[in-house]
């Protein structure tokens, strides 16, 4: 989704500047990162109680084929992201590069403080304190120290408030949704945060990046409250975050009020697409998605919207992000 192509004597100065803005940024934050850690001290002490049982889950969904599914750029990053979550995910694996560059937005600038001043806007400051609030668990880098948050998690609560205020959705109505690619659990967190009244949500994406949801989201919420399915005859259970790898989804007669994607559908392949379409996006009446103007590399990307509008969905422009829309319905 963000490509930054620099030539010459002037790319390699920009560069340069960046690498040094981004270490300034870093050491302003160290105190909110050192107070991040001590506040959810908990949560490393969980996270490795669970990554124990990370490489047997995985291994039994490995073997599986997703292919029809995915694009070989994801593919490509499947493959990477194995030699960095295995044998044993890292505590800090949000800070791996690989993350960072495709599904872990850390620019800050003019393009975070445009999303913070919309939500700031719209949600009290007390509220956004509470929504904002990153977790310790990934060791995500910080950007913002009154609301002890990262970019990545302001950028993900900008989608939801840009839907909200587009669609006056009453969250409280919604008791069941999807995600179609839910990178590692960010919008499942929030949506949580969102509408604590219990909920079924249910994220559907590759093996590898379903086992990487349930080590997030149950060292956040517990593994008791996070669900994997493993099989065919695994059910989806009800008020529960269910991670159902795509290998799976044709065992489940899914629905939902509300169906999200960012990115993710647009950087699928055409059958998980029409997949979606023919599925009548899991009879969701409402839908959040966010896609790119189709590419060389995603070629098919700008279908979605095109798909959305057919069902009335509205398509916004994102102003600090040229090439990219919001489908709302």
């Amino acid at each position: 989704m963000r490509e930054i192509m620099f030539k010459g004597n002037r790319g390699a100065s920009l560069r340069t500047l960046q690498r040094v803005e981004w270490q300034l940024s870093r050491l302003r934050m160290e105190p909110a990162q050192i107070k991040l850690a001590q506040m959810k001290s908990n949560q490393k002490r969980a996270f490795y109680a669970l990554r124990s049982g990370f490489s047997s889950i995985y291994g039994k969904l490995k073997g599986h084929d997703v292919e029809k599914f995915t694009t070989p750029l994801w593919e490509n990053f499947d493959a990477e992201l194995e030699m960095v979550f295995l044998p044993d995910p890292p505590f800090s694996f949000l800070r791996n590069k690989i993350i960072r560059d495709t599904m872990f937005v850390a620019v800050g600038g003019n393009w975070q403080n445009k999303e913070l001043a919309f939500l700031e806007e719209k949600i009290s400051r007390n509220e956004l304190k509470f929504l904002l609030q990153e977790d310790y668990v990934g060791e995500p880098i910080l950007s913002n120290s009154e609301y002890l948050t990262s970019h990545n998690t302001i950028h993900h609560m900008y989608h939801f408030a840009r839907f909200l205020a587009r669609t006056r959705c009453d969250l409280d109505q919604i008791g069941r949704v999807v995600e179609w690619g839910g990178g590692y659990g960010n919008m499942a967190k929030i949506f949580k945060r969102l509408k604590p009244k219990p909920s079924t949500y249910i994220i559907i994406d590759t093996p590898l990046f379903s086992c990487i949801q349930w080590i997030y989201l149950a060292t956040i919420f517990g593994e008791e409250n996070v669900h994997l399915i493993e099989n065919c005859e695994d059910d989806i259970r009800a008020e529960k975050i269910n991670l159902v790898p795509l290998c799976f989804l044709d065992c489940h007669a899914i629905c939902s009020e509300l169906f999200i994607s960012t990115w993710a559908l647009s950087e699928s392949s055409r059958y998980s697409q029409d997949y979606v379409v023919d599925h009548e996006w899991f009879d969701s009446k409402h839908i959040l998605v966010a896609y790119q103007n189709s590419s060389k590399t995603l070629p098919d990307a700008d279908r979605v919207g095109k798909f959305a509008k057919n069902i009335g969905a509205v398509t916004e422009n994102i102003d600090f992000l040229p090439a990219n829309q919001y489908a709302f319905l």
